[in-house]
């Protein structure tokens, strides 16, 4: 069994159909590229699958379980954004914070993880900072 399976999945907006039918399934530890023109519907795609957008037909299958009516919380799926998706109403450690709560990991386990991470990345000394204090680049 396909740990994703998609399924004539089609969607719209007004009048135009950025989806038509598209079907493909994925196997646990194969590597799938989206490849296309510009517009032509690769980013609605996978929205369509972490949950951020509903698709007008068509089934989306994880590890056999249909995803239809599952919240994007619980489908265990991250989706890197193009433009920033940082909450700005919360500071960088709650932002990097977010997707272990929403696993519901001790406050331990997250508090060493997110040191960890913005160790990584050169941001230690910035947990507290909100995120428009900090440069795009």
């Amino acid at each position: 069994m396909a740990l994703l399976q998609v399924a004539n999945a089609s969607k719209s907006f007004g009048e135009t159909q950025v989806l038509h039918d598209v079907s493909f399934m994925a196997e646990r530890g194969e590597i799938v590229c989206l490849l296309g023109p510009s517009g032509c519907g690769k980013t609605t795609l996978l929205r369509i699958v972490a949950g951020l957008e509903t698709s007008d037909a068509g089934e989306i299958r994880f590890d056999g379980r249909d995803l239809a009516g599952v919240p994007v919380h619980e489908r265990g799926f991250g989706f890197m954004f193009q433009e920033f998706a940082l909450f700005p109403h919360r500071n960088v450690f709650d932002n990097v914070a977010f997707g272990l709560r929403m696993e519901g990991k001790p406050r331990s386990a997250i508090e060493a993880r997110v040191a960890e991470m913005l160790a990584l990345v050169g941001l230690t000394g910035y947990e507290a900072r909100r995120v428009h204090e900090l440069s795009g680049g």
